[in-house]
């Protein structure tokens, strides 16, 4: 069975503040409030279902009222900034201008947005959904919707207040009701992938037997209690602090990592163990981070391309890695930048004297020689040219943090992209080669350049499949001294996980002290025998990433019984609300030999998701399992109509076909796989049997040399050709085959047999 890609699916916090004691807020104590909306909000009853949801909203800001006593220009910052704002309820006063009968079309829904006494109100395709909630406040505003089951839907269309229009976030891709990322389906459900980022203290409370919400918070936007700890019912007596201080004595030395973990629950694109992160915790037992490791989420050399959020990019950069930290350049309670832009005052703060006063080494840097542009011009920002920006959500501009040096030269080899074209964008690469050279042509050259050059190189080899990418991979691991890099290039040597060397890389990261190579060293450890004495250690790790990552790779060991099988299967179970952790629980149900509870898994996924081939794909393996050869073919079918250029469900029909004896069509299908994907391997090597079992042994040989040279690292190819020479009385052919399998595997046992064979004088 082949694995399941793993789904690994800027709160700011500050010193701990002194408060006078202030009675608490009618639900300030953290339960759903009861309290009522205001008139406007709530009277005429034409809506009841809307008017039931809304009621048991927790009030706007109770908790972080009670901190304003002491902080009232930073209470007066805060509540009007990205973070006090993040989620609010609907106000009529602000929220009826979007909803003046507008009206704008995209490929999949026709929209219009209209306000009926207390009601706005979101049609799209006809289907009236009626707005209760907002989140953001700039660049866009997103209105959500209350549908079954107690989702929040979070519509496509957005409002951009400072245009005055609707727009679509998703740029005109055509999605339909049936896809898990439109804007009805379960990617845009505000409850599981919104709220925790927009909210105080969420609780998602997702119940898998009804499949509903019963999501808590005890305050809308991120307030003062989800960056400074929980509030007590009474101040304390010396200080006069509201903030429980024996809760969060972590926090007493406030620890700038402490603090950076904060912001990365909110600003990293991660997977989820649970959603109980607080203040002071390590983010490791309650997330997974996701790495530069995957060519669709980011570039090569590490600069982002999907919508892939900050943290780690900051994380994989050298000042990220040097010890810089979100709060030496923003101010968590405006969230904006603690220094302006403008003449690179920001960057100056540290680059003009080598120093902010708590880190020291910065490039000492003179923009008017450095950046060869004119005062004042765009070239001359530092952040034009080191941390350019990429829009999501069709309005939303975000500055890479990775802190890239501009390098054409990766472009020309890779497409890659590079600052200097993004901005002159009337030139070529070759341009932007000879400036970089002729400007900066000592630097482009340093061992430092040289190694950030060969990692992207590596990486990028590796993302296309060319040969020699492993010792590539290993030459960059070797001179990587970010443990985030580390992590990510043993990520991505997963392909070759069973060489000896990415076993030895895997056996001594797990002793790392930095959790995420840990981490990763049991993702490689997953694919070789014999690792139980480095594995099992990290059962017992203080880490949960660690932890979860052993016990995945460890699965099919696990006692049914144990304490981290329990912890792993909670923790999946989290996520059961998506697709992703339906399927693998899914994978671990089904290899452990519980195949009907799988396939109950397999259909929450399917229902979840339905227009994923992959999902259908897996489902048919499954019924393979289950010896439903015909269902399966049902499922793989569905699979080819939604993606029928990928050569891996012809493939997959045609060994269900071989299950059923129907050689005609597994020929067939072969073929169509082959067509699809000349360098399908397997397709050639199973064609290569078929014909075998047909006595047109000369074309079967012709098949498995084609797959002979596609793969030649596999046994199987040249071990299935020996016995075709042997079989036409090829003796010499059939012993240098043998000889090519042994080159590969010494201990193939076959091929030790058939020598035997082939050297018994009585063998025709």
């Amino acid at each position: 069975m082949p694995p399941i890609q793993r789904i690994l699916s800027l709160v700011l916090a500050v010193a701990i503040c002194s408060c006078n004691e202030q009675k608490p807020s009618p639900d300030g104590g953290g339960n759903s409030s009861t309290d009522a909306l205001p008139t406007e909000q709530t009277s005429g009853g034409s809506h009841p279902e809307l008017h039931a949801s809304l009621a048991r909203l927790p009030g706007q800001n109770a908790l972080s009222q009670r901190c304003q006593e002491c902080h009232k220009e930073i209470h007066h910052h805060w509540q009007a900034s990205d973070h006090g704002q993040a989620n609010r309820r609907l106000d009529l006063a602000l929220d009826s201008e979007p909803f003046s009968g507008q009206k704008f079309t995209t490929p999949s829904e026709n929209w219009s947005f209209t306000r009926d006494a207390d009601t706005l109100t979101v049609t799209a395709n006809e289907k009236s959904h009626h707005a209760g909630m907002v989140i953001g406040i700039k660049p866009l505003i997103q209105y959500l919707v209350s549908a079954n089951g107690g989702r929040w839907q979070t519509p496509s269309a957005a409002w951009d207040p400072a245009k005055k229009e609707w727009f679509d976030v998703f740029s005109g891709d055509r999605r339909t009701e049936l896809d898990w990322g439109h804007w009805t389906g379960r990617g845009m459900t505000w409850n599981t992938q919104c709220a925790w980022c927009h909210m105080t203290d969420y609780r998602k409370n997702y119940d898998l037997k009804s499949d509903t919400y019963d999501s808590h918070w005890n305050e809308m936007g991120v307030g003062c209690t989800q960056c400074h700890g929980h509030i007590t019912e009474h101040a304390d007596t010396k200080t006069g602090c509201l903030i429980d201080v024996a809760k969060h004595k972590s926090l007493k030395k406030n620890h700038p990592d402490r603090i950076f973990d904060n912001c990365a629950t909110c600003h990293s694109r991660r997977g989820e163990f649970d959603d109980h992160f607080h203040i002071g915790d390590t983010y490791g037992d309650h997330y997974q981070l996701q790495l530069p490791t995957l060519p669709h989420l980011y570039y090569a050399d590490g600069q982002i391309r999907d919508e892939d959020y900050v943290w780690t990019s900051l994380r994989i950069s050298n000042m990220g890695h040097k010890g810089v930290r979100c709060t030496d350049c923003h101010d968590p309670h405006t969230t904006q930048l603690k220094l302006p832009l403008e003449n690179n005052t920001l960057c100056m703060s540290c680059h003009a004297g080598g120093t902010n006063g708590r880190i020291d080494g910065a490039s000492i840097i003179d923009p008017a020689t450095h950046t060869h542009h004119k005062a004042d011009s765009t070239g001359n920002a530092c952040v034009e040219c080191h941390m350019t920006n990429t829009t999501y959500m069709g309005r939303d501009p975000r500055r890479d943090h990775g802190f890239h040096v501009p390098d054409p030269q990766m472009t020309k080899e890779h497409g890659i992209p590079n600052a200097c074209n993004k901005c002159h964008t009337d030139q070529d690469a070759d341009w932007a080669v000879k400036w970089t050279q002729e400007w900066y042509g000592e630097k482009m050259h340093t061992p430092e350049r040289q190694r950030q050059r060969a990692r992207t190189r590596a990486i990028s080899s590796a993302y296309n499949g060319q040969p020699g990418s492993v010792d590539a991979l290993l030459a960059a691991h070797a001179q990587e001294p970010n443990p985030y890099w580390q992590a990510s290039l043993i990520q991505i040597l997963q392909p070759w996980a069973t060489d000896p060397r990415v076993q030895y890389l895997g056996r001594v990261g797990v002793s790392h002290k930095e959790s995420i190579v840990r981490s990763a060293a049991c993702m490689i450890l997953e694919f070789s025998q014999g690792n139980g004495p480095w594995i099992e250690p990290l059962l017992q790790d203080p880490v949960k990433e660690v932890r979860m990552a052993a016990a995945w790779t460890w699965r099919t060991h696990l006692s049914e019984q144990s304490a981290i099988l329990d912890e792993l299967k909670t923790s999946i179970a989290f996520t059961s609300d998506q697709p992703s952790g339906a399927m693998r629980m899914v994978q671990l149900e089904s290899e452990a030999g519980n195949y009907l509870e799988a396939e109950q898994w397999m259909k929450k996924a399917v229902a979840l998701d339905q227009t994923s081939a992959g999902t259908h794909e897996y489902y048919a393996i499954l019924l393979g399992q289950l010896k439903k050869p015909k269902e399966a073919l049902d499922q793989l079918k569905i699979a080819v109509s939604l993606d029928p250029d990928n050569a891996r469900y012809p493939y997959l029909m045609a060994l269900t076909y071989a299950e059923l004896d129907q050689k005609d069509q597994t020929e067939l299908l072969l073929r169509k796989a082959i067509k699809l994907d000349p360098r399908h391997h397997r397709a050639w090597y199973n064609l290569g049997l078929l014909l075998a079992g047909q006595n047109k042994v000369i074309n079967a040989i012709d098949a498995l040399r084609r797959a002979e040279e596609i793969n030649p690292q596999s046994p199987d190819y040249p071990y299935a050709r020996a016995t075709l020479h042997l079989r036409q009385g090829q003796k010499m052919a059939a012993f240098e085959a043998c000889r090519t399998v042994l080159g590969i595997d010494r201990n193939y046992q076959p091929a030790l047999n058939l020598l035997r064979q082939i050297g018994n004088p009585n063998t025709p």
